[in-house]
């Protein structure tokens, strides 16, 4: 039974420049095999050419909540709703072979390698938007119980980690964009398996947040949905959660209602810019 090195990969949103980059990297690795945990699509324009790379280097991919909401999509309720924008671009972007291919995937799929079960997963097996953290004990339990695997792999909350538990690896390996760590870099990890050891690395790839810029700015997504594209690239520069900050700045606003946070959109992002010292791209 031969070593088998797997490349762990999740939370691409949209961003082909750094997926690109980070399998680059990854030929020196002589990778056999890849394992995608979801949310490679929204938050950039490349979808349609990320899907494409991803189902010609694997099958181990499964939904992450980015693709869920795109295959619930209603083809009414993101039209003019400037807090869709961004959504509704993926939407508008992916073929319908594409799309069919989404609707093959599950929110959770388990596979064996060199006698090694996994269980891949976004949030959970149980709820794609669940938030598995690196202290959830409780779930582990409840995973463990259920479907009794070796490893577990995660994605969603773009925190890495890894965990042993009950000699079980609970493995997050954070995000390849949209960091939230205080720091402009990609992280995915590399799982060594032979039938007597488990190894399990974490990589940073630093990327140039120039070369970022001009790849968004350079877009139709930057003059379609600006006010998002500018919240993703100041969430690459610095690594602050600045799209998830500006809903909570603008709910507190709107109150959660929908057709105010419609009417208030642009001028509520320009505040926030404002308080936050950022420059509008």
């Amino acid at each position: 039974m031969s070593n088998k090195k797997i490349a762990i990969l999740t939370d691409i949103h949209g961003n082909l420049l750094l997926l690109n980059a980070v399998l680059e990297e990854l030929k020196k690795e002589n990778i056999d095999d890849y394992i995608f945990c979801g949310d490679s699509i929204t938050d950039g324009f490349d979808n349609e050419k990320i899907l494409n790379k991803i189902k010609s280097l694997t099958s181990n991919v499964i939904l992450g909540n980015r693709e869920k909401s795109i295959l619930e999509y209603d083809n009414k309720s993101w039209q003019n709703k400037k807090q869709w924008k961004s959504m509704l671009y993926t939407y508008n972007s992916l073929s319908k072979e594409n799309l069919d291919y989404l609707k093959t995937l599950n929110i959770y799929k388990i596979i064996t390698i060199n006698n090694v079960k996994i269980c891949i997963s976004h949030g959970s097996p149980y709820n794609v938007r669940d938030l598995v953290c690196f202290n959830s004990y409780e779930i582990f339990d409840k995973l463990i119980a259920d479907f009794n695997c070796d490893i577990y792999l995660f994605g969603h909350t773009h925190k890495e980690y890894m965990t042993k538990y009950k000699d079980k690896l609970f493995i997050n390996t954070g995000t390849l964009s949209l960091p939230t760590n205080n720091k402009a870099v990609s992280t995915y990890g590399i799982l060594t398996i032979d039938e007597k050891d488990i190894k399990y690395t974490l990589k940073e790839y630093k990327y140039d947040f120039k070369k970022i810029k001009e790849y968004y700015c350079n877009s139709d997504y930057h003059k379609i949905c600006n006010e998002w594209c500018n919240l993703i690239l100041y969430t690459l520069k610095y690594g602050i959660d600045y799209s998830n900050i500006f809903i909570e700045f603008l709910n507190k606003y709107c109150n959660n209602d929908e057709e105010k946070k419609n009417q208030l959109w642009e001028e509520t992002f320009k505040e926030f810019m404002q308080k936050n010292n950022l420059e509008i791209l």
